[in-house]
């Protein structure tokens, strides 16, 4: 797709979009912003997206965006987030678990080291919509696919079209719709480690002006690392996922659907495994845990279960788990005006993370527990307007207001071999000798809370005054308010009194206390 986007003087020169739409061809016509799919006289499936906020031909659109239908989902077993970057080349998934997740579209976004991923108050470069609702944690992507009609994924800014500002892309999910034809599907599917995943979804009518869609998804398997020290199977899956949908259409010119979805992930889940222990003995280097009789691991007589990955063991001793929840409720409705449909969307949103750790990926007691619980709250509307076919001129313009808030209660305690592991046998200029126990139950506790608001109106007019050329104008204005705070605070421990012994234990932890607040306006245009 090559395309010219002037801003001063508005012009886009377009050439017909590659929208990689592997689309198989079919007849299929839903109601609300679910894809159309037909056949058009070439023999190619003409397929209708709404990348534009409104339903038109994707070989119309001067942009960038991939789509992905269902059924391709479905056929090339595509069942998350992770594995449809195999299908959009520029789009690229990176994940160290569920809460640390993130995407980027030609290289944009946020990468899974960046501070916008890793911060509960930054949100992400690349937007993630799920029937029209924004999902400010990407760490709600990783959800396994059940019941999905289509997915589309822009390149490049989407702050002219979408409610919240997303400066490197988007990903615009849409599931199925309720439909007043009756029927559903089942699929079960069967892999190794008792990989089980079941599938479900009925649909139909309740009365003449009203339709409901129910489905869900259930996987588990097992873990696939072995933990020789207790017995225990690691990195497993444990998934469920359930959504329901009423849709009432009085009218063809009125909608309204309402839907509310629940997820939930368990699983015994992170380790891993060594591939090598480096044998340079050099104190203090990099390698310094295992190599030779400087090493630390050694000072403990410790090796590791086996540097051979494909053994798939381990022997980490402290609780290790990942406990995470997300759902939430929304009010999506439609009224056709004639030339143009008026779509208000509110929705709200939350999501519940919890994981246990073990840092020190060793069957040494260095660190023996840390959590990091997370709870996040959203709110957001959506009011929007948008032209009706497709005509020379089109246009689409809103209000935005979205509302978040995450709080979190990080807890870290280390173990009895954490003072030699850690810190060594002296401390201070004065080589202050080390109890062993010095950390043993030292930790922290404490409370992140970071708020934002944020408003915003945004549109985009595009004119159409020859075929195959576009002049598009657009303008968004944003406006954000952040706060957060930051407090832990240092407990445990045995009694100490000398000062070297004290700046040892704040070396590892020590109470902070942050407070920040931030107020930002943008005017952005193209």
């Amino acid at each position: 797709m090559r395309h010219l986007l002037c801003a001063v003087s508005f012009i886009a020169l377009a050439t017909p979009v590659h929208a990689q739409a592997q689309v198989a061809p079919q007849e299929a016509t839903t109601t609300g912003s679910t894809a159309i799919v037909e056949q058009d006289q070439s023999g190619l499936p003409e397929i209708t997206v709404t990348a534009r906020r409104r339903a038109e031909d994707a070989q119309r659109i001067p942009g960038s965006l991939s789509v992905v239908g269902g059924e391709l989902l479905d056929r090339s077993y595509t069942v998350n987030t992770q594995q449809l970057s195999q299908l959009v080349p520029a789009l690229n998934y990176s994940s160290a678990n569920p809460r640390n997740t993130a995407f980027t579209i030609r290289g944009l976004g946020s990468s899974v080291v960046a501070v916008s991923q890793a911060n509960d108050g930054l949100e992400p470069g690349v937007g993630f919509y799920v029937d029209q609702v924004y999902h400010a944690r990407p760490a709600t992507a990783a959800f396994d696919f059940s019941d999905i009609a289509q997915v589309e994924v822009l390149r490049g800014p989407q702050g002219t079209l979408f409610g919240k500002n997303s400066t490197a892309g988007a990903i615009n999910i849409t599931t199925r719709a309720p439909s007043f034809t009756g029927g559903g599907e089942v699929e079960l599917s069967y892999g190794s480690f008792n990989f089980v995943q079941a599938k479900a979804a009925v649909t139909g009518p309740i009365s003449d002006t009203l339709a409901f869609r129910i489905s869900g998804v259930s996987t588990r398997r097992d873990g696939v690392i072995d933990n020789v020290r207790t017995g225990q199977d690691h990195n497993g899956i444990g998934n469920q996922a359930v959504r329901g949908q009423l849709l009432f259409k009085p009218s063809e010119a009125f909608q309204i659907k309402l839907s509310a979805d629940f997820t939930n992930f368990e699983s015994n889940c992170c380790t891993q495994v060594y591939y090598r222990v480096a044998t340079r003995d050099v104190p203090r280097a990099a390698t310094r845990q295992f190599a030779g009789p400087t090493g630390l691991a050694a000072q403990f007589n410790y090796t590791p279960p086996s540097t051979n990955p494909y053994d798939r063991v381990t022997d980490i001793d402290a609780q290790l788990g990942v406990d995470t929840n997300e759902g939430g409720v929304a009010a999506i409705a439609d009224w056709n005006l004639g030339g143009a449909t008026l779509t208000s969307v509110t929705a709200w949103r939350f999501w519940n993370w919890d994981a246990a750790n073990d840092r020190d990926y060793t069957g040494i007691p260095i660190q023996i527990e840390q959590h990091i619980p997370s709870r996040q709250d959203q709110y957001s509307q959506e009011l929007r307007i948008a032209s009706n076919g497709d005509h020379a001129i089109n246009y689409v313009g809103g209000l935005y207001f979205f509302r978040q808030r995450v709080v979190g209660q990080p807890i870290s305690i280390y173990g009895p071999a954490a003072a030699r592991y850690l810190i060594g046998t002296t401390t201070g200029a004065n080589a202050t000798p080390v109890p062993a126990n010095l950390l043993d139950g030292y930790g922290t506790d404490g409370r992140t809370d970071f708020q934002s608001n944020s408003y915003a109106a945004f549109g985009e007019v595009n004119w159409r005054p020859i075929e195959h050329v576009t002049l598009t104008g657009g303008l968004r204005y944003t406006y954000e308010h952040k706060t957060g705070t930051y407090d832990t605070f240092t407990f445990g421990g045995p009694p100490i009194t000398s000062t070297a012994l004290i700046n040892a234990q704040l070396s590892i932890l020590r109470g902070q206390n942050y407070a920040a607040k931030v107020n930002d306006g943008a005017l952005t245009g193209r």
